[in-house]
């Protein structure tokens, strides 16, 4: 089976093979330039990261994208990759395009020095290849009631989506999610503007009284009920928390990693959250060795490490463990990936 990787001149034969596929189970789904403006743009570049089998044609039969990415947690830089847009063509279903597309995407992002891959797909489906149920975060739910009166010393501004919330965010408060943020990705604004319009996010904003900017302010996704981005003080994102339940009257959903610098938002949200539970995401370890040094500046000195021996499964649970009970003393932990 001939793997390939797309280019430039694919752009437009993958956008129209992506929802043929997709709408098979779900004839509503948008197309992928639309949730995915970023992620689908005519150049060699981006579509190089969509690993393709062809037909004698020449025509796109499967796909398997894997789109590489930094993550700052804990203030370490974590190499980490998502997989998606896993389709086969129904005629060529069982024919092996997936496995085979799946390990060269891996195998080219361990020759990149990605650390770890995160899919949104049923483990079931991917356990042979290393993929395991983990992640070190809670959601927290929070709604009117549970989070009572809050002090209202600050001016709380709610940006819609499109353009108007893309430009309420200024470089400056920009700069504000890069030090206060307990996890994110690390890349340049432009870039994270354009993945604020995949969900119509709403960006909402607290200002005290007297300053020229917000201390804290936060990524809505309203149709999902989700708090999917915060930064700046544990008060204002309070504030802002506290307006957003009152005017979508329905509990929101925040989910925090569990790591040192998210503790203070971590434990207000307990105390006012009306339920919690652990977080799952879907994660293979590509590389333990590079896992290992990109945590590193968080992991205390004499902290037991995992063995070389695990596989790639066992790493997962050893590190990002979904049960309480099973947490490690290490700082592994990841943000909410869903808007990534």
């Amino acid at each position: 089976m001939n793997v390939s990787f797309a280019t430039a001149a694919d752009c437009e034969q993958l956008l129209d093979f992506l929802p043929s596929v997709f709408r098979r189970g779900n004839p509503s789904h948008p197309r992928f330039e639309t949730l995915f403006p970023d992620l689908f743009l005519p150049t060699d570049e981006a579509m190089g990261h969509h690993a393709v089998v062809r037909d004698e044609a020449g025509r796109i039969v499967a796909c398997v994208g894997a789109y590489p990415m930094t993550l700052r947690v804990a203030g370490c830089d974590v190499p980490i990759a998502g997989i998606g847009q896993v389709s086969t063509a129904k005629e060529w279903l069982g024919k092996g395009c997936m496995s085979a597309l799946v390990k060269a995407q891996m195998d080219r992002l361990r020759s990149l020095g990605v650390a770890l891959a995160w899919l949104g797909g049923r483990h079931d489906r991917y356990a042979h290849f290393g993929f395991e149920t983990g992640s070190l975060s809670f959601d927290y739910g929070l709604d009117a009631h549970s989070i009572g009166e809050v002090a209202r010393t600050r001016t709380v501004r709610r940006f819609s989506h499109g353009p108007m919330a893309e430009g309420a965010v200024t470089p400056e408060m920009f700069a504000l999610r890069e030090r206060t943020a307990p996890a994110t990705v690390v890349e340049p604004i432009g870039r994270w503007r354009m993945r604020l319009r995949r969900s119509d996010c709403e960006v909402w904003t607290a200002t005290p009284a007297g300053a020229a900017e917000p201390d804290a302010w936060a990524v809505l996704m309203p149709n999902a009920r989700r708090i999917d981005e915060v930064a700046g003080s544990v008060d204002g994102l309070f504030e802002i928390f506290a307006e957003a339940t009152r005017t979508f009257g329905t509990p929101l959903q925040l989910a925090l990693p569990v790591c040192e610098a998210a503790r203070p938002l971590a434990e207000r949200a307990r105390a006012a959250c009306a339920w919690m539970g652990p977080r799952c995401e879907t994660l293979a370890v590509l590389d333990r060795d590079r896992l290992l040094e990109a945590y590193a500046p968080a992991i205390r000195p004499g902290t037991r490490l995992p063995s070389r021996e695990l596989s790639s499964a066992e790493l997962v649970r050893a590190c990002f463990g979904p049960e309480p009970s099973a947490f490690p003393p290490l700082p592994f932990a990841l943000p909410n990936l869903y808007h990534v």
